[in-house]
């Protein structure tokens, strides 16, 4: 990534602390890029298209309630709204790799959290995943499902 805000390597003849320096600036700018990149809600979403899912209790082996990519949850179970909810209002954590250089030159690979929110690309998929037992949905549809590709 050539971008001239970004700080400059020090030369062959740098003394430690102005490697360590650097190191501690690069990996700090590093992280703010990826995270600004995953986080960036001045750019609108790529236009995907409306999912709905069938939301299973394997428990009982019935069709308990559906979601949709807009946060849509149509259930009457109290259970499932209950565990849902705060998913539904505040998001879903995802761990979102962030890739940056470090001082050898070398390309290392960390996870950030982010919180997935209705609307965003990978909600459904994100929110299907942190239920809890019993619930679940369709193996077939999950595969289906897009993923928060962010990062």
């Amino acid at each position: 990534m050539d971008n001239p805000e970004r700080p400059e390597r020090p030369g062959s003849d740098a003394d430690a602390a102005e490697i360590a320096r650097w190191m501690e600036e690069d990996f700090g700018w590093a992280l703010a890029e990826g995270a600004a990149s995953v986080d960036d809600e001045d750019e609108p979403d790529d236009e995907q298209e409306v999912v709905e899912v069938e939301i299973l209790n394997h428990e009982r082996g019935e069709v308990v309630g559906t979601i949709d990519t807009d946060g849509n949850l149509d259930t009457e179970s109290d259970v499932l709204r209950e565990v849902s909810q705060e998913y539904l209002e505040a998001g879903v954590p995802v761990l979102v790799p962030t890739t940056y250089e470090n001082e050898d030159g070398e390309t290392v690979q960390a996870d950030g959290e982010v919180m997935i929110k209705p609307g965003d690309t990978g909600f459904v998929r994100a929110l299907v995943d942190e239920l809890p037992s019993p619930f679940d949905c369709d193996m077939e549809a999950l595969d289906d499902l897009p993923v928060h590709n962010k990062g």
